[in-house]
């Protein structure tokens, strides 16, 4: 199933194919935030800007740990997609809508 996220005209999602990237931190308490959103992936969370900011970091550090290995690879564009997206949230002072299906 797709989440996808508004802010403002922008828009973006995880779909169903990369949903995968919650396996490799579920239950990890470096990424309280990523795991937020995936406990709340059906039910429309809204992501206030503080809250994106703090995925910015969480996202940056599981790029690191995704760069260690070849297997996670293809993680690589979904974070460097959502990076810019939750950034120009924060920058912005604006609350991300969102929307499971």
């Amino acid at each position: 199933m797709a989440f996808d996220m508004y802010l403002d005209n922008r828009r973006e999602k995880i779909d169903y194919h990369e949903e995968g990237i919650f396996n490799l931190i579920e239950d990890n308490e470096d990424f309280p935030k990523l795991n937020y959103i995936w406990r709340e992936f059906y039910d429309s969370p809204k992501i206030t800007p503080e809250t994106a900011n703090e995925l910015v970091h969480e996202l940056l550090a599981l790029n690191e740990l995704v760069a260690k290995n070849k297997k996670y690879g293809h993680f690589e564009s979904i974070i460097k997609r959502l990076v810019p997206f939750f950034s120009a949230a924060y920058r912005g002072g604006k609350t991300i809508e969102c929307a499971g299906d």
